[in-house]
Parts: C-alpha cells; structure tokens; sequence
C-alpha cells in the first residue's frame, strides 16, 4: 500500500494576552527554548509527517525561519502570513496545500507536549474515518447556565469531552471545509464539518495542555 502523504498545519499567529507574557505567544521561552519549538520537533521526528506548514504574523515570519533552522526542522514547507483568527491562519495555510497530500493535521502551536503515538493514531483514525480530533474525557461536574449564571441543567459528563489538537482530516473533507466556511463562533476544526460529517474521537492526554495563562505556563515548566 502506498504511504499516505500528511502534511501538519501549525497556526502560530496569537499573541496571547492572557499569557501576559509581553511577547508574542510562540516564542515565549518555556525551559529556555521558544514555546513553537516544542510542537515543530515532534512533527518533524514523527514519520507520518510528510510537511509542515506554520502561519504567524507577517512581521514573525523571518523569526519563525530562523527558529525552524535552529531546530532543524527540515520538513518545514512554508510559513504563511495568519489572519485575524484561527479560522483565517489556517485557511490562509490550506490555501498552499495541494492534493497531492492525503491527510492534512492540525495542531496548535501552543500545545508543547503532543507526542508521536498520539499523531500517528490520529492520522490512522482520518485515513479509516474521514475526521478524527484527539479529546480526553471531563472528570469534573459540568452545568449549562442561563444568561444570569442560574443553572439551567447538569450535564452528563460521561458524554462530555474536551477537545484537543493535533485534528487530522482527509484532504477532501478539510479542503471543502474551509472552502465554503465563514469559520463564525468556530473554535477548533472539527466544529466545520461536524454537522456533515462523522467525527471520530481518540483519547489523548491531560499532559497535552494548551498554554493559555501563567499558570499553564508554570505547570508546563514543571512537566519538563
């Protein structure tokens, strides 16, 4: 069987207000090395990876070719200019991509601790079912609110996942995705095609966090 050709999308384009951190949220230093660093390097070291292509602001772009030489990061495509958005960042990358890639992954720069396995699984998982995103099961009590914060109900958590990144997709699917979609109130990937398509969960890891606060920051610094 021919190998499938995957190429990973990386939206890097936030600032991360949240993180407080004075820079733009893809180079901040996490164990002395630029927060995007960690992601591109278990791409690159995955070998279902055929190419990586990463989206930042237009004035980080010649930053971000230096940190994937530093890194070597050799399967690094292109770094395209992002939008105002995730929606935009990634549209803007899926405009490069031609179909000439099976499988196109997508995962957030601001996820450090995504490993191979769990990349590999969600290719394989696409490649069967079309879609797939990495999720991991809420362990908490969940309650939905009205507009005053009174709880309206208590939601079965055993149906409740929260999701993740790295999301893969058939080209195909993706590509019509992002092509008819104005991406509004969309936060993550699976939430274009979910309406039309099947989505296929695979369970990741409570170590996959994303750094959003301080405080993601301080706990990530502790899981080196």
């Amino acid at each position: 069987m021919k190998p499938l050709r995957v190429v990973a999308i990386v939206p890097a384009a936030g600032y991360g207000k949240r993180l407080r951190a004075g820079k733009k949220k893809p180079f901040v230093l996490l164990g002395g090395k630029p927060l995007l660093s960690y992601a591109l390097k278990t791409l690159e070291a995955s070998k279902e990876i055929s190419g990586i292509i990463v989206a930042c602001e237009r004035p980080c772009v010649k930053r971000l070719r230096d940190i994937a030489k530093r890194f070597r990061i050799h399967k690094l495509i292109d770094v395209v200019v992002g939008g105002r958005t995730r929606f935009e960042s990634v549209r803007n990358c899926m405009r490069k991509i031609g179909a000439s890639f099976d499988i196109v992954l997508i995962h957030d720069a601001a996820r450090p601790f995504v490993d191979k396995k769990t990349i590999a699984q969600a290719i394989k998982t696409a490649a069967k079912f079309g879609a797939c995103i990495v999720a991991v099961p809420e362990s908490d009590t969940v309650k939905s609110a009205d507009s005053s914060c009174f709880i309206e109900d208590t939601l079965d958590r055993n149906k409740i996942f929260r999701a993740q990144t790295p999301q893969a997709f058939t080209y195909r699917i993706i590509k019509e995705a992002y092509s008819v979609s104005k991406g509004n109130n969309i936060t993550d990937d699976a939430g274009l095609i979910e309406k039309d398509h099947r989505v296929k969960i695979i369970e990741g890891s409570y170590k996959n966090l994303k750094i959003t606060t301080r405080e993601d920051l301080k706990i990530a610094e502790a899981l080196l």
